[in-house]
C-alpha cells in the first residue's frame, strides 16, 4: 500500500508540476508580447518625437525586403550597399517591410535613390489590411538619367483591379511594382518615406494622460484607453478613426487581458481602422515614454561585428568540446545540451528571427546542427520502431485529434495546409525530434539519472523553443513529454517525428485563429 500510495503521490506531483509548468510558459508569452509592444511603442514616439522617419530602407542584405527576395526577377543580389535587380522582361516586385501599418495621411511622399540602366516604370502596391486584396497605384517613371524620384501617394493614379479609387488611406502590406526590359538592372541604395506638410510631431516633454475617446482636452499627450467592453471598444475605435486627421499620430493604450492570441487580434483590429496608430501597453505609458525619450537621447545601435565574434566564440566552443570532451558523464551531457540548443535558443528567445536569415544567422544554424549530428555517434537510436511504439505514437495522434475537433469551430478562420506544407512538414518534425529527443533528452537521462525528469527537461525544452507562441508553446509542451517518454521507452524516432507532424497538421487545420493564431515563433510571431 505505501508503494503504491508513494507511486500516487509522485504522479500527482508530476501532475501539478505540468500544470505549473503549461502556466508559467503562458506568462512567459505575456511577458514578451508585452515587451515587443513596449519597444516598439517607444521607438514609434521616439521616431515621432525626433522627426525622422521610421519608414526607411537601405539595402545591405536579405532582412531588408520582404521574404529575403524580389518578387518575379531574373537575377537580384545585394552588392555594395545596393540591392541590384536584373529584370526578365515581366514586372517585378520588391517588398519594403513595414515596423507596423503606414498612414497614408502622415507619410505621403516616397522618395527613392537608385541608378538604372534603361526607364523603367514605377508602380506602388499595398494592402490596406494584411488579408485584403491588392490595390495599385501608377507612380511613372523612374528615368535612367537620374538618380533619386519623388512620389506624392495622394496624387498618383489608384486602381483596385480595374476600378479607379482614391488613395488609400492606410497600408499594411508595401511593395515597389517595377517594369524594366529584358536584361535591364535597377540599383536601388534607399527608398524612404516623409511626413506630409501639415504633420504635427510628439512633444514628448508633455505628460501622458490616459483619455477616453473624443477628449480633447489641451496641456498633454493624450493616450486613448481601449475599453474592455467589446461593443465600447467597437465605439471607441470609430470615433478614433472619424476624428483622425493625419496631422498627428494617434497613441493607444492596449489592454492585456485574455489570451496573448486576442491581444494581438485586438491589436490588429485597431490597425485595420488606425494605421499608424502607436500601441502602448496597458500599464506601461509611462515607461514607454521614458523609453522613448532614452531612444532620442542616443538611439540603439547594431553591431555586427559583435555578432561575428560571438559566432566565433560559439564555433570554437564546438571543435573544442567535440575534440575534448569533458570526462566526467553527467557535465559532459550538460555541456552537449547547452551547446546544441545555445545557437537555436539566441536565434528564437532573442528574437533574432523575423523571417529572413542574414548569413550571421544562417552561419550559426549550420554550426548547431552540424554539432548535434556529430552527437549520434555512437547511435543509441534507431529510425523504426516496434509496433507498440507507433501504436503509441498513434495514441498522440489521436489525442491531438480529439482536442482539434472540440475547439473547432464551423465558419472559424484557420490555416490551410498544402500537400507541399505536409512533406515539408513531415522533415521538418524528424529533424526537431532528433534534436529534442536522440540529443536533447538522451543527455538528460544521463545528467539527471531519471527518466521522468528527462522527459520534463526535454519538452521544456521544445517548448522554449517555439517562443513567443504561447498556444504554440503549451502544445510543444504537453506533446513533447508524451514524444520524450516514448523515445526513452523504445528509442525509435520515425514514429514520434511521424506522430509530431500529424498532430500539429491537424492542431493547424482544425484549431481557429483565435485559439491557435499561427506556427511562426521568434519575432515573426508577431507580424
Amino acid at each position: 500500500m505505501q508503494t503504491s500510495g508513494g507511486t500516487l503521490l509522485k504522479a500527482a506531483g508530476f501532475a501539478v508540476l505540468v500544470i505549473a509548468t503549461a502556466w508559467l510558459l503562458d506568462r512567459f508569452a505575456q511577458a514578451r508580447f508585452t515587451a515587443h509592444l513596449r519597444d516598439n511603442a517607444a521607438r514609434a514616439l521616439a521616431f515621432e518625437a525626433s522627426g525622422r522617419s521610421p519608414y526607411r530602407w537601405r539595402f545591405r542584405d536579405a532582412e531588408d525586403v520582404v521574404a529575403g527576395r524580389v518578387f518575379g526577377a531574373a537575377e537580384s543580389e545585394f552588392r555594395d550597399g545596393e540591392l541590384v535587380v536584373r529584370s526578365s522582361g515581366a514586372t517585378f516586385e520588391v517588398g519594403l517591410p513595414l515596423p507596423r501599418p503606414l498612414d497614408v495621411r502622415r507619410y505621403t511622399r516616397l522618395d527613392l535613390a537608385y541608378s538604372s540602366s534603361h526607364d523603367a516604370e514605377l508602380g506602388i502596391v499595398v494592402r490596406q489590411r494584411l488579408y485584403a486584396h491588392q490595390i495599385v497605384g501608377t507612380a511613372g517613371t523612374l528615368a535612367h538619367a537620374a538618380n533619386t524620384a519623388s512620389v506624392a501617394l495622394s496624387e498618383i493614379s489608384w486602381k483596385d483591379g480595374e476600378q479607379p479609387i482614391a488613395a488609400p488611406l492606410g497600408a499594411a502590406m508595401l511593395r515597389l511594382r517595377v517594369a524594366l526590359p529584358a536584361g535591364a538592372e535597377l540599383h536601388l541604395r534607399e527608398v524612404r518615406l516623409e511626413r506630409a506638410a501639415d504633420a504635427s510631431g510628439l512633444d514628448l516633454s508633455l505628460p501622458p494622460r490616459l483619455v477616453d475617446a473624443g477628449d480633447d482636452s489641451a496641456g498633454f499627450t493624450h493616450v486613448y484607453r481601449m475599453p474592455l467592453n467589446p461593443e465600447a471598444r467597437i465605439a471607441a475605435i470609430a470615433t478614433l478613426a472619424e476624428h483622425r486627421s493625419g496631422a498627428a499620430p494617434v497613441l493607444v493604450s492596449l489592454p492585456l487581458r485574455g489570451r496573448v492570441e486576442q491581444q494581438i487580434a485586438l491589436r490588429n483590429a485597431v490597425f485595420d481602422s488606425l494605421p499608424g496608430a502607436i500601441l502602448i501597453p496597458e500599464g506601461a505609458v509611462e515607461a514607454s515614454f521614458e523609453d522613448a525619450r532614452e531612444f532620442v537621447a542616443a538611439p540603439p545601435q547594431k553591431h555586427p561585428r559583435y555578432l561575428l565574434g560571438l559566432i566565433g566564440l560559439y564555433a570554437c566552443a564546438l571543435i573544442w568540446t567535440r575534440l575534448r570532451p569533458p570526462e566526467r558523464p553527467r557535465l559532459r551531457a550538460l555541456v552537449e545540451i547547452l551547446l546544441t540548443l545555445a545557437g537555436p535558443l539566441w536565434l528564437i528567445v532573442g528574437d533574432g528571427f523575423a523571417g529572413n536569415m542574414n548569413a550571421a544567422q544562417v552561419g550559426l544554424i549550420v554550426l548547431s546542427l552540424a554539432y548535434a549530428i556529430s552527437l549520434s555517434e555512437p547511435r543509441q537510436w534507431h529510425w523504426n520502431g516496434s509496433a507498440r511504439a507507433w501504436l503509441l505514437a498513434l495514441g498522440v495522434v489521436a489525442l491531438a485529434g480529439a482536442l482539434a475537433a472540440i475547439a473547432y469551430r464551423p465558419g472559424a478562420q484557420t490555416h490551410a495546409i498544402s500537400p507541399g506544407h505536409l512533406a515539408r512538414y513531415v522533415v521538418w518534425a524528424l529533424l526537431q525530434q532528433y534534436l529534442i529527443c536522440v540529443v536533447c533528452t538522451e543527455r538528460w537521462r544521463i545528467a539527471t539519472g531519471s527518466a521522468a525528469a528527462a522527459a520534463y527537461l526535454g519538452a521544456l525544452g521544445f517548448a522554449i523553443l517555439h517562443t513567443p507562441n504561447a498556444a504554440l508553446m503549451i502544445a510543444t509542451f504537453v506533446g513533447g513529454l508524451c514524444w520524450c517518454a516514448l523515445y526513452l521507452r523504445e528509442r525509435a524516432l520515425l514514429p514520434i517525428a511521424c506522430s509530431h507532424a500529424a498532430s500539429a497538421l491537424l492542431l493547424l487545420a482544425l484549431l481557429p485563429r483565435d485559439i491557435l493564431l499561427s506556427a511562426e515563433v521568434s519575432a515573426r510571431f508577431f507580424l
